[in-house]
């Protein structure tokens, strides 16, 4: 990337594996967005300390040249293997790949502009 990453945790104290994971996702980002301008992450955890029932929400924003930021959030809770912090992290980054590969592709001029509906 060209220029730093920002990681905040709200409400919890992050493990040692969930800044590993974090890291491992940002290194795989790096091989796709070569242009990444930009990278924040934002991850919440339950408030007030409480782990049963609250989900861990996952933000990301990153920024690209000549495209518009790529903003994805992620919140898990609804089942109980969707409480851990990894899986919301995991699918959050999964998302922003996608929209950073897709974006590429418009500034390469692969995508086709799709011209207006001319339907009666």
């Amino acid at each position: 990337m060209q220029s730093s990453v920002e990681v905040a945790y709200r409400h919890f104290q992050p493990s040692d594996a969930m800044r590993s994971e974090i890291a491992a996702q940002l290194r795989r980002l790096e091989k796709v967005g070569r242009d990444i301008t930009s990278c924040r992450v934002v991850v919440t955890g339950p408030e007030h300390g409480r782990r049963n029932g609250d989900p861990f929400e996952v933000e990301l924003r990153i920024a690209l040249p000549q495209h518009k930021d790529v903003i994805v959030g992620r919140r898990r809770g609804d089942t109980p293997e969707h409480e851990h912090a990894l899986v919301a992290i995991r699918q959050a980054f999964d998302a922003a790949r996608r929209q950073i590969e897709e974006a590429e592709r418009e500034m390469r001029g692969d995508v086709k502009a799709h011209a207006g509906s001319d339907r009666a």
